[in-house]
């Protein structure tokens, strides 16, 4: 935590420095800081603060190729004569334990085209998805557990 309000506060003295008051100058600042961060951190010292901010651009940039996909997807379904969708109701068993976890898995579930989330089991460990492609579960189940969940658990966990 330390290193990101540091980043953060060096990304303002950045935006100062520079007087530009908008989000690009921000986020030049933030990515100089983090990059002079990254270099300046004593050597031995392990934070877990450089692995999460790669893990969350690769999760963002996972995501972004998920969305680009199925939006493909579910575009080539609509315009075409034939549908080859076959939704169904899939459970997905859940790794994610806390609340923010769960949301944000959920979350980005639903914003994907093509899949949406329904509810969560009462004792959270199950995410009950409607997937509008899903001939088979194990495929469904597999690509959200080893797509998602494990890169939003990278960026939330130690």
């Amino acid at each position: 935590m330390t290193y990101f309000l540091l980043n953060l506060f060096l990304a303002l003295v950045w935006m100062l420095i520079n007087a530009g008051y908008n989000g690009l100058d921000f986020v030049i600042g933030f990515m100089v800081s983090f990059l002079a961060l990254a270099l300046s951190q004593p050597f031995g010292l392990d934070t877990s603060y450089f692995k999460r901010v790669k893990a969350a651009f690769v999760l963002f940039f996972y995501f972004l190729y998920e969305v680009i996909v199925s939006v493909a997807r579910v575009v080539w379904d609509v315009i075409t004569p034939t549908h080859l969708s076959e939704p169904d109701i899939v459970y997905v068993p859940l790794d994610a334990k806390s609340d923010l976890e769960i949301t944000l898995l959920a979350n980005m579930v639903s914003l994907t085209p093509g899949s949406l989330s329904l509810d969560v089991s009462e004792d959270k460990k199950f995410l009950i998805i409607h997937a509008m492609f899903a001939p088979d579960h194990t495929k469904v189940i597999e690509d959200i557990k080893s797509g998602l969940e494990k890169k939003l658990l990278e960026v939330t966990r130690d």
